[in-house]
């Protein structure tokens, strides 16, 4: 799909492909999963390190699978972000957008990688013998590949971004456990909060820069609804509940050593200077202070993810 003021550039094919796979960004889900596959292991579990590699595995391919989805049929609205502004954290690559690579084909890879991802989530639950743990695969894997796709399109609805949170913070570092173990794990599932809260806060931090794009082409996603002055105020109301998840944590596990304090301390200040920056100095108003505010939010998820590994422990 191309427009009169986008070209499509000269990328070598292989670097298309590589650039439209996002695999930098797999890390909010791979890291809470090896998170919870490393607690079972720290809370005396029989683990099969097999399974485990092959859970990561198709976690990392379902995240795959989604971003081309979002390329393939994101066209319209990612094309508008040239025209709007854009940052490296939003608006897709424009791989497909631009006419580097055939839609059909980035489809057709997709659904190839949530194959081979099914096909992994069955051999975890052939090794520990237990089909439920399908479920939680079939769930996650289900959501992703909705969350862009025709007609259910979850980014549209207005609830997209509580679907990820649930899926990138409580499932991923559940489903790593059963995945590692072949049992639910015992700690409180309100111990994902943190995960879940700051990666929900990257999917809205990065709607700021495609609020024009994503309203112009009717994708009614939270920022559209609500606006950019009230998706601050959502940004900033996360951002508090992620320290206060984190602090409830610690409390209930106890302090313990100093390296607790510090896996609570270090994304609780990073976490008020974020919404501090976005709702009170208005970072999303000015594109140049928004970006590095983006990518530190998604610094904050992975870190935070280790502190809920550190505090679980």
């Amino acid at each position: 799909m191309l427009s009169s003021s986008a070209a499509a550039p000269c990328v070598p094919k292989p670097v298309a492909w590589l650039t439209a796979l996002r695999l930098p960004f797999t890390s909010v889900a791979v890291v809470p999963f090896v998170v919870g596959a490393w607690l079972a292991h720290a809370h005396g579990r029989l683990v099969s390190m097999a399974a485990a590699l092959a859970g990561t595995v198709a976690v990392l391919l379902i995240c795959v699978g989604c971003h081309l989805f979002g390329e393939a049929h994101d066209q319209a609205e990612d094309l508008l972000t040239l025209e709007h502004g854009r940052n490296k954290f939003s608006g897709g690559t424009l791989m497909v957008a631009t006419g580097v690579l055939p839609a059909l084909h980035v489809r057709l890879v997709a659904a190839a990688f949530f194959g081979v991802a099914l096909l992994l989530g069955l051999y975890v639950c052939w090794v520990h013998s237990a089909l439920w743990l399908l479920g939680l695969g079939a769930f996650g894997g289900a959501t992703a590949a909705v969350y862009t796709v025709p007609p259910v399109r979850l980014v549209k609805r207005g609830v997209g971004e509580l679907f990820i949170g649930l899926c990138y913070g409580w499932l991923t570092l559940v489903t790593g456990y059963a995945s590692a173990s072949g049992t639910m794990p015992d700690f409180p599932h309100l111990a994902a909060l943190p995960i879940a809260l700051t990666v929900f806060n990257i999917i809205v931090i990065n709607e700021f820069p495609d609020y024009e794009a994503d309203r112009d082409t009717g994708k009614r996603n939270l920022m559209v609804r609500v606006g950019k002055r009230a998706g601050a105020i959502i940004y900033a109301i996360a951002m508090v509940s992620t320290v206060a998840s984190l602090v409830w944590l610690c409390a209930l596990r106890g302090p313990g050593s100093w390296v607790r304090i510090v896996a609570v301390l270090l994304p609780s200040c990073l976490g008020l200077w974020l919404a501090f920056q976005v709702a009170v100095r208005r970072a999303w108003t000015d594109r140049t202070r928004l970006e590095p505010a983006a990518g530190a939010t998604i610094v904050l998820n992975l870190v935070c993810a280790v502190s809920v590994g550190v505090l679980l422990r």
